[in-house]
């Protein structure tokens, strides 16, 4: 894959401290960069797809009352300490 060419303006603690990782790691700032990067938009796409599907299930009628998550909890914990 060839990189793109893009500028990131970060703020000096955060420069600092990858380029002391990437001393210490033997890495390049960009291979760090990179995967910390990687590693972030991954999981905000995780959250985002939580969210939607949450949101369709709001939309789709599929929810539970506090008190039905608690005692479907409360379940759960007695069949793992029976088991």
């Amino acid at each position: 894959m060839d990189p793109a060419a893009e500028t990131v303006k970060l703020d000096d603690d955060v420069q600092e401290e990858l380029r002391k990782l990437a001393e210490r790691s033997g890495r390049s700032l960009g291979a760090l960069a990179n995967e910390a990067l990687r590693d972030f938009v991954r999981y905000e796409n995780q959250v985002a797809a939580s969210i939607d599907r949450g949101v369709a299930d709001l939309e789709a009628g599929r929810t539970r009352t506090t008190d039905e998550v608690l005692a479907l909890l409360e379940q759960q914990r007695l069949a793992r300490t029976r088991g």
